[in-house]
């Protein structure tokens, strides 16, 4: 679900070209692109100058669940932007922040709501501020309610997010936003690796296999079977492996390794859960990833 507006320069001295640059000094914010996993590929703002496509945009002060911003029409005056429901009140008012800096730069401005099928003015939005926070606040209470879910998971801004069940009770009867915008900030607010398989089709067996990579050194985030990751290709993995890279030698380590005693035996180094979904993984030196290899092959 999400709130999607339609954002047009209208009026015969309207500016027609969009800022993009200026859009994200003025709002605070950094962008980039999501790949086909979902995974943030962060993009300088020293690029933002020439940028004219869609691009996920977050406040690295405060990061939830990512704002889509389609400017692939921004010369004919058209941009589309739109923010995931349930998601954040930080989040909305970056959102009202984007929509503001538009109708600056455009001067004056038609939007139109995909969703609601309707158009709206800069201060009738502006002031539906509350109406947003509390109807992402019964999103996510129905979101969390609902039993039939075996995984309660979230794109977010950087990577996707499965809550815990813990976490879910918790947001099926939360009062307001507060702990769910902390907690999905927290998350993504690290310098961490988030592995994401490499896809190949077994030609003899016709089987998808998924291949994951750790690296030497880098605290990481693996999911806890090798078929938890969301693709937007809706591909399932059938079988897993892991491979391992030796970064102070700039090498991959010879074979590949089953995924679950993987998984399995980095448990039993410190590798914490991360959510739902993951296990988070301490950096591994170069020995340690040898003798796992040596115990897992």
């Amino acid at each position: 679900m999400a709130f999607t507006l339609q954002i047009k320069s209208k009026g015969m001295f309207a500016r027609k070209k969009l800022n993009f640059q200026e859009l994200l000094s003025r709002c605070r914010l950094a962008y980039g692109v999501s790949n086909a996993f979902y995974v943030l590929e962060e993009i300088s703002s020293s690029a933002a100058a020439d940028f004219a496509g869609a691009a996920i945009l977050y406040r690295p002060a405060r990061i939830g669940r990512g704002i889509y911003f389609d400017a692939a029409k921004a010369a004919e005056g058209y941009v589309e932007v739109s923010y995931n429901i349930p998601t954040t009140e930080a989040e909305i008012t970056d959102f009202l922040a984007i929509v503001e800096e538009l109708n600056r730069q455009y001067q004056k401005t038609e939007m139109y709501c995909v969703e609601e099928e309707r158009t709206y003015t800069l201060e009738e939005l502006l002031a539906n501020k509350d109406r947003m926070a509390a109807f992402s606040l019964q999103s996510l209470h129905n979101f969390c309610s609902n039993k039939e879910y075996s995984a309660y998971i979230f794109s977010l801004a950087m990577w996707p997010y499965a809550l815990t069940q813990e976490e879910a009770e918790r947001f099926a009867v939360c009062e307001d936003l507060r702990e769910f915008e902390e907690l999905i900030h927290s998350k993504q607010d690290e310098d961490i690796y988030y592995a994401k398989p490499a896809l190949m089709r077994d030609r003899n067996s016709g089987e998808v296999l998924a291949f994951y990579t750790l690296t030497e050194e880098c605290d990481s985030i693996f999911p806890m079977r090798y078929e938890n990751f969301l693709c937007q290709e809706q591909i399932k993995a059938d079988k897993g492996f892991v491979r391992f890279f030796i970064y102070s030698e700039n090498r991959a380590m010879d074979g590949f390794f089953d995924y679950d005693r993987f998984v399995s035996y980095v448990m039993g180094l410190g590798a914490t859960a991360y959510g739902g979904w993951h296990v988070r993984i301490p950096p591994l030196t170069k020995e340690a990833i040898r003798i796992m290899a040596e115990r897992i092959g």
